[in-house]
């Protein structure tokens, strides 16, 4: 019997580790569980059934706040899109923030797929507006860091030297599987963000908060096999990220930026693509933030294509254009963005909500970042 009657709150640096641990002795070693006192809001993160990446993600369904699992790189890549759009639609990000964000998502998930022996993985992120971090933790309940490592040039003598040795440049199991970039690219763009980054395998857990630095071996496992490593990490929105810096000079392509770039390198942006339409402020307040993120990641003219619709909310547009003249300037609107492909309706809905707009100022609860 699991009795769950004094959570009083659902992180990801708990909630992931449990649902995989659960996960782990239901399938291995056919225990059951009876669940007690569980509250509403712990089962609302799927930790006694976590969401699968491939079946469940879709626009009804955001995926913070949620435990899933992944088993394939289409897993992956789908989950972490997941991750960056909906981050990028609930807060404006500083430079670098949603790139370094996608890269350490991505490399930590495929290391499970690679080097863990696991057959899958446990993904769980938050926003949290008003301490202005994201918080993600990856879990699995593989071989653990010490296994991995042990046979190597490597040799680590116990589990914390080998969570520091899987952070460092150019360390891996094995050079024709990877090159060793993905824990050491994680640490320094935390570093240079956040300074929050618990790596828990085996017996071993290092934490490290700006200069602060903890270890222990101690930390309770399953067993020998199922040593498990939980990556637990925090980007703060509010500061920059220097990729290039982070990773040593190397500049990764931004694919989500280059998928939305046309032949002349403008960006175009189709309202008519999002799929929280153009009938709600709401609306508009997700998809302004997600162009002020585009703003923020490429120089290049963001082209707002209204084509395809023949109307749109006043509300709408109020929280799209309206705010985001007024949170850019009208002169960085201008020279950053164009409306094309509107017909004489939605220009007529634009032009009197950008004149209420500016009249009134920011005067409504919903700012840049709502």
């Amino acid at each position: 019997m699991l009795d769950f009657a004094a959570i009083q709150g659902a992180y990801p640096n708990v909630v992931a580790p449990v649902a995989g641990l659960l996960e782990m002795y239901r399938s291995e070693e056919q225990l059951s569980f009876e669940i007690l006192d569980s509250p509403d809001f712990l089962g609302r993160t799927c930790i006694f059934n976590p969401a699968i990446a491939g079946l469940d993600l879709g626009d009804s369904l955001t995926p913070m706040n949620v435990v899933w699992k992944f088993a394939t790189p289409n897993e992956i890549n789908q989950l972490v899109n997941a991750y960056i759009t909906d981050v990028a639609r609930a807060v404006e990000c500083k430079i670098g923030v949603l790139q370094g964000l996608e890269w350490c998502l991505n490399e930590v998930m495929d290391n499970i797929l690679q080097h863990s022996l696991a057959t899958h993985g446990y993904a769980m992120g938050q926003i949290h507006p008003s301490s202005q971090h994201i918080a993600l933790c990856i879990f699995d309940h593989g071989r653990g860091l010490y296994n991995s490592l042990k046979a190597t040039v490597h040799q680590p003598s116990n589990a914390v030297e080998a969570i520091k040795l899987a952070v460092q440049e150019g360390v891996t199991r094995d050079k024709n599987i990877g090159q060793g970039n993905g824990m050491w690219g994680l640490q320094n763009i935390v570093m240079s963000n956040s300074g929050f980054l618990n790596i828990t395998s085996g017996p071993g857990f290092v934490g490290r908060r700006n200069t602060e630095l903890n270890t222990s071996l101690q930390v309770p496992f399953p067993s020998y096999s199922n040593n498990c490593t939980t990556v637990d990490f925090q980007i703060d929105f509010d500061k920059e990220v220097s990729i290039v810096d982070a990773l040593g000079g190397y500049q990764p392509i931004n694919q989500r930026i280059e998928n939305l770039e046309d032949d002349f390198n403008n960006i175009i942006y189709r309202v008519s693509d999002q799929p929280s339409g153009s009938g709600t402020r709401k609306s508009g307040v997700l998809l302004r933030n997600e162009l002020l993120n585009i703003k923020n990641e490429s120089n290049s003219l963001i082209q707002i294509d209204f084509s395809g619709l023949s109307v749109i909310a006043s509300s709408f547009a109020d929280e799209l254009v309206g705010k985001l003249i007024l949170i850019c300037s009208s002169q960085e609107f201008e020279r950053r963005f164009k409306i094309v492909g509107a017909n004489e309706t939605i220009l007529a809905i634009i032009n009197r909500s950008v004149t209420q707009r500016i009249r009134d100022g920011m005067t409504d609860d919903s700012e840049a970042t709502s």
